[in-house]
């Protein structure tokens, strides 16, 4: 049987590689014997890309000729699968000496002319510029080895918006603040401001590090030889207005129904676990959780660390948390499968050897409203980050204190009071609040709640 790809193919294998953090490549299978193939290779990331697979190639990663990026759509800088299929047909027909041309192409070639030229040689001795999306890629590799929560997001980010645009293979150095203007216009104009904005603020932190690797002894050396001397996007606007501060609260109502939802009558998937896990935790980030290995958990203290990498802290603040009686239980069922499938983390990935993703946390929350607004049980969409913002408004209605509630989901914690002077762990506290929590959740499933 011959599998021809299509949309839905191409769907499903980027979902899955979000989900598992697990490459993919599909294959565009026609049943015509000697001539080469069309295939996708889907990163880690789901950005899926189209390549030529040569006669007689076995390895695809190492012969695939790029050919560019996927858009189930027609749009600037990428490919429909029409338009890849037609571009492979093309290449089919060329000859050997010109596929090895093709073989040393970039992997992402700029879909139309840059606004600068093509790298050149650099007078500037020893120094090696960098194109964008090497500064962008060094950017987000400095966020991962910083234990950044953030790090995978920027790399999603990076693989999709930047390595397709039309800067990507342009020398850092040489782009301008003009050129970004002109390319979040663009962004603006289609509806993406709140992206643009996001990719705005990435970019302006991946300029400073650069900048300030020349200074910074921390900093990798590789980043102070990118020729980067100014920033561009100091002069861009910050588009402040598309991001717009998240207000959702969640009702008593739509807490219970999804706390119902969350029970284990009829068996947990792992990101529903997780997202359980999370709420009885009093709100925790789901990253943080997600990065949590069986290593940071003391059963017999009963205790869970996870790791605050939020902010600019260069070292991750240990959050140091107790586990009640629905936490110790569901950790401890936890730590069971988690050595059942011989992982290091408490909440595994899908794929034996994997973390389970955040994504899919929120992707857990996102089904269980949609199943409430089938049966008209939540007026408003809500998603998962929506859940720490309800928590912390709800422990002040129960009479928590602000600080109580910051040592509970771990922020406002950076002052020089907190840093230099507080040095008490808060854990009789903690567990106090904790435990008021979790009996707040379990009186959401036996007695009526108010629809405020």
């Amino acid at each position: 049987m011959h599998h021809l790809l299509n949309a839905t193919r191409i769907k499903t294998a980027i979902r899955d590689a979000k989900s598992d953090g697990r490459e993919r490549w599909l294959s565009d299978n026609q049943g015509t014997r000697g001539t080469g193939r069309l295939v996708v290779r889907v990163s880690p990331f789901g950005v899926a890309r189209f390549y030529y697979r040569p006669l007689r190639s076995h390895d695809s990663s190492s012969q695939a000729i790029p050919i560019g990026t996927y858009s189930r759509v027609r749009r600037d800088g990428h490919m429909t699968l029409t338009e890849a299929r037609h571009r492979a047909t093309e290449l089919s027909r060329s000859s050997p000496m010109r596929l090895i041309n093709h073989l040393a192409a970039p992997i992402n070639p700029p879909m139309a002319s840059p606004p600068k030229p093509a790298p050149q040689p650099t007078d500037k001795g020893s120094t090696t510029p960098a194109t964008l999306l090497e500064l962008c890629r060094a950017y987000a590799q400095k966020l991962e080895d910083d234990g950044k929560s953030s790090a995978r997001e920027v790399k999603g980010t990076i693989e999709r918006h930047i390595a397709p645009s039309i800067l990507a293979h342009v020398l850092a150095r040489d782009i301008s603040s003009r050129d970004f203007t002109d390319f979040f216009r663009k962004m603006v104009n289609a509806d993406e401001g709140g992206m643009a904005q996001r990719i705005r603020t990435h970019l302006h932190a991946a300029y400073a590090l650069a900048l300030r690797a020349h200074f910074d002894p921390t900093t990798p050396a590789t980043l102070k030889d990118f020729g980067v001397e100014s920033n561009p996007l100091a002069n861009v606007s910050s588009m402040s207005q598309f991001k717009k501060a998240r207000s959702r609260c969640l009702r008593d109502s739509e807490l219970r129904e999804v706390w119902k939802r969350l029970q284990n009558d009829g068996g947990l998937t792992i990101p529903k676990r997780g997202a359980r896990l999370c709420l009885l935790l009093g709100g925790q980030r789901g990253e943080q959780l997600c990065a949590v290995t069986v290593h940071n958990v003391d059963l017999e203290a009963n205790t869970i660390l996870l790791l605050d990498g939020k902010g600019n802290r260069r070292v991750p603040r240990e959050h140091l948390l107790p586990l009640c009686e629905q936490a110790r239980i569901d950790v401890q069922w936890l730590m069971n499968y988690a050595k059942s499938v011989r992982s290091d983390h408490l909440l595994p990935g899908s794929v034996r050897g994997t973390v389970l993703n955040s994504s899919s946390i929120s992707d857990a929350v996102r089904y269980i409203r949609l199943d409430m607004e089938k049966n008209g049980l939540c007026d408003d969409h809500f998603s998962f980050i929506d859940f720490r913002r309800t928590i912390e408004t709800k422990l002040a209605q129960l009479g928590v204190s602000k600080d109580y509630r910051a040592q509970i989901q771990s922020h406002g914690l950076s002052g020089v009071q907190n840093k230099h002077y507080d040095k008490h762990d808060y854990m009789p506290e903690k567990k106090n609040v904790l435990t008021l929590w979790e009996n707040f959740l379990s009186s959401l499933l036996t007695t009526p709640t108010n629809q405020s």
